[in-house]
């Protein structure tokens, strides 16, 4: 079972002397089964059939792993989002996470393109999502850094 998420087209500039090219997920919701995220460029007509490691567009990916089901007693698994100044007790487990996949390679794939659309085709084990209608991937923000 796959689904796909198409964001942009943003304006892009590759810098003459770039780097390094993070693309970064901040907020990914993992309250979910585990599941692959694949990142592609400039290719949004892409899904699970198409979509692999050897296509032209391909970016890289990153993995969720998932914790679909809460084992503990009733708000065991209800994350309290509140400032954390000065208190060093590790976060909850279910906090959001934050996914950084390194793209440089692919951005300079693009380097003469004005735009920049990315493509993500998830997959999960079928059996773990069977009736499932949420998305998989659920996430708050991403931003494309480039450093010189």
């Amino acid at each position: 079972m796959a689904e796909t998420h198409v964001l942009g087209p943003i304006p892009l500039h590759v810098p003459a002397k770039l780097t390094r090219a993070d693309l970064e997920f901040y907020g990914v919701d993992h309250f979910c089964p585990s599941y692959v995220a694949q990142v592609f460029f400039n290719d949004p007509d892409l899904d699970a059939d198409t979509a692999g490691p050897d296509c032209p567009s391909y970016a890289g990916r990153f993995a969720i792993f998932g914790h679909q089901r809460c084992a503990g007693d009733e708000g065991h698994c209800e994350v309290h989002e509140h400032l954390r100044r000065f208190d060093d007790r590790p976060s909850h487990p279910l906090t959001r996470a934050f996914k950084r996949v390194v793209v440089t390679d692919a951005v300079l794939r693009q380097r003469d393109a004005s735009e920049l659309t990315i493509t993500l085709v998830v997959t999960a084990d079928p059996e773990e999502i069977a009736g499932r209608s949420e998305v998989l991937l659920n996430f708050r923000g991403a931003q494309l850094t480039m450093f010189t």
